[in-house]
């Protein structure tokens, strides 16, 4: 192709300068992805996760409890979660007299899990451009291409544990007098509380 300063000449059935120079800045510009359509409610989310929780506490046997310890009093209450590959919510009882935030819950996901496909769903959509969540209080924001969305989904479930402590539905769970709660995020992108601040905010 002729250079910058060189003149093209336009023969019949060619493209002339301004074609090859309009043709040239198409085939050098960068694609932009559109906006992805998908849209994550997390007010629904939310709703789930409640009905989910407070069945797992009404149900609680100590006898026959998938999780970390022996027969005994909860020390401690883990909610783990995963969105990528296979998307899913846990809530697992610690009975272990050390129980502490050490990833044994990890041992304790299949008999116990909620399956999340719209979690899966907005992880494969992100990968590919932004996603609308629409918040707790109605409002719409905008995650980014390629955002960490264990993130908006750690802080939504911290709510859904708040909440449920505030309507009393651990009042009856057997715990001890220290039951602490645990947010973990598989991949490790999402945790609550820092381990330094176990006691402050994060009790039962």
């Amino acid at each position: 192709m002729a250079g910058r300063n060189e003149e093209v000449e336009s023969v019949e059935g060619s493209p002339g300068l301004h074609e090859i120079i309009y043709l040239s800045v198409i085939e050098l510009r960068i694609p932009i992805k559109p906006h992805s359509s998908m849209k994550l409610d997390l007010r629904r989310e939310f709703a789930d996760l409640y009905a989910y929780l407070t069945d797992r506490v009404r149900n609680f046997d100590p006898a026959t409890n998938d999780g970390p310890g022996d027969p005994g009093l909860v020390r401690m209450i883990e909610i783990g979660f995963e969105y990528s590959q296979f998307a899913w919510v846990v809530v697992v009882f610690d009975t272990r007299p050390d129980a502490k935030p050490d990833g044994e819950w990890t041992f304790h996901i299949e008999t116990n899990m909620l399956e999340r496909a719209d979690w899966l769903a907005a992880g494969k959509a992100n990968m590919n451009g932004p996603i609308t969540l629409v918040q707790l209080d109605g409002t719409e924001t905008v995650l980014p291409e390629s955002g960490e969305l264990a993130v908006p989904l750690g802080k939504m479930i911290k709510a859904v544990l708040i909440k449920a402590r505030e309507d009393g539905v651990f009042a009856a769970l057997p715990k001890a007098s220290r039951c602490e709660f645990g947010i973990e995020h598989q991949e490790g992108a999402y945790g609550w509380p820092m381990y330094a601040a176990r006691g402050m905010e994060n009790l039962v």
